[in-house]
């Protein structure tokens, strides 16, 4: 999956466009990023990727980069 396509992804997770945010973007200044977008990350996780996201390490998320690192 290209880059442009998780940042779609993460887009529709947030209920943002695109253009609101960069990979550099810290969550801590999305009001966005709450724990039910934490919750809907786990969901998205398995239902496009097939992957248990481990609540630990979407607690440790500091920016959207590391929720893109995270999608493989």
């Amino acid at each position: 999956m290209q880059q442009q396509e998780k940042m779609e992804l993460i887009a529709e997770l947030l209920e943002l466009e695109v253009s609101d945010f960069t990979p550099q973007t810290k969550l801590d200044d999305l009001d966005e990023w709450d724990s039910l977008a934490a919750i809907s990350y786990v969901v998205m996780m398995d239902e496009k990727f097939g992957v248990v996201a481990n609540p630990a390490d979407v607690k440790n998320f500091k920016t959207i980069q590391d929720i893109l690192d995270s999608m493989k």
